[in-house]
């Protein structure tokens, strides 16, 4: 993705994103300060996510659609297992999955994948899936910090009430 995002007439975070994307291919910039760059968007600005899921498309050379990178099925699975993730929604869904080499950007039509010596444009059945993933991976976080809280909230009502149990009333 090596071009200049000033060329263009996108939207200031867009460009940011951009910009960011091709410092941290250049070698510029660490790969965790883009992360935060996306990980900084709120959850609502998914549309943003789909303008830069575009972008890299329209810039990326013909031959990152022509073929697959050269990996194993067991090394994807191992890449995606050891991912982290970020979803996007309303007005528009889009996805992040950070694994420990790849950035994959999707909005379930199409998407993305980074490294930071190539770029590689996913099918829209790949993208799917990467989504659903993604929305997955984060629903199952919140359900487990949903049920964590409740049992913190238990635990809390628990040693309250024996405690106050403990106190003696006045005669």
């Amino acid at each position: 993705m090596r071009r200049s995002p000033e060329t263009d007439n996108e939207n200031p975070q867009e460009t940011a994103l951009l910009t960011a994307i091709a410092a941290w291919q250049a070698g510029t910039i660490p790969r965790e300060s883009l992360v935060a760059q996306f990980t900084g968007i709120s959850r609502e600005e998914g549309q943003l996510i789909q303008q830069v899921i575009t972008s890299l498309i329209q810039h990326a050379p013909a031959s990152a659609e022509a073929k697959s990178p050269d990996r194993s099925t067991n090394e994807w699975r191992a890449e995606l297992m050891d991912s982290r993730a970020r979803a996007w929604a309303h007005p528009a869904s889009a996805g992040l999955l950070v694994g420990p080499e790849v950035l994959i950007l999707t909005d379930g039509r199409q998407g993305i994948s980074l490294r930071p010596t190539r770029v590689w444009v996913l099918n829209s059945s790949v993208s799917a899936s990467l989504l659903l993933l993604c929305q997955t991976i984060v629903m199952a976080d919140h359900a487990l910090n949903a049920q964590e809280l409740g049992k913190l909230r238990q635990q809390r009502i628990e040693s309250t009430s024996s405690s106050l149990s403990e106190i003696e009333p006045l005669p």
